[in-house]
């Protein structure tokens, strides 16, 4: 445990101090929402609402999560090999894509009610809806984290994560919109438990696979 939260600390500063770091992810997501509302012009329909907040945070996913580190180098990766263990290192990845992630997508949600208004949310819905992004952002975390890995072991990039990466994420996305739908129609947070559900499943499934996978190619590699 104390090898995972020094590495995930370590992840954190590395990011922050990075050229293209959190900031820059910041700057995306802050650019992007505000793209959408000089399209929009106005107050878009709850469906579209819907739509436009998942597509931007699995955009922010995919760029977030894709972005090289000091420890992809080989020479760096020789190193850890030797001085830590594979689940601590896919741990405290996975922590470190999740936690930024789930940030970015509060962020999200604020920055379209600021500029696009809350649409149908409002109260319990609004914490609901928030709610369901985080979770999304936890298994599309775990999920392209351990794709990202992969890819860039065999010297791939971006391509490579989202040809492998959008099937393994699609039943998220999908039980994701689900979810927002409902609760833009006004579906009571305790009617839509099932999606609360299967996104929690989602999560873990894609954090145990995670753990499991990944040290055979730490090993591999």
């Amino acid at each position: 445990m104390r090898e995972t939260w020094f590495l995930f600390r370590h992840f954190w500063r590395a990011d922050w101090n990075a050229q293209h770091g959190v900031a820059g992810l910041v700057l995306f997501a802050v650019a992007t929402v505000y793209a959408v509302y000089q399209v929009v012009q106005g107050r878009p329909e709850p469906e579209t609402w819907n739509a436009m907040a998942w597509v931007i945070l699995l955009f922010t996913a995919f760029n977030g999560v894709t972005r090289g580190m000091e420890e992809d180098r080989p020479e760096v990766l020789a190193y850890l090999r030797t001085t830590v263990q594979p689940v601590h290192y896919m741990t405290a990845r996975m922590l470190h894509n999740t936690v930024t992630l789930a940030g970015l997508a509060c962020l999200v949600v604020a920055l379209m009610g600021l500029l696009l208004g809350w649409s149908q949310l409002e109260g319990p819905r609004l914490w609901g809806f928030v709610c369901g992004m985080v979770l999304t952002s936890i298994s599309l975390g775990c999920t392209l984290t351990l794709i990202a890995l992969i890819a860039s072991r065999a010297g791939a990039g971006f391509g490579m994560t989202a040809v492998l990466g959008l099937p393994l994420v699609l039943p998220t996305v999908l039980v994701s919109t689900t979810l927002g739908d409902e609760l833009m129609r006004g579906v009571l947070v305790a009617d839509t438990w099932h999606n609360f559900a299967f996104l929690g499943v989602l999560a873990m499934g894609s954090a145990t696979l995670g753990l499991v996978l990944f040290p055979y190619l730490w090993r591999a590699s």
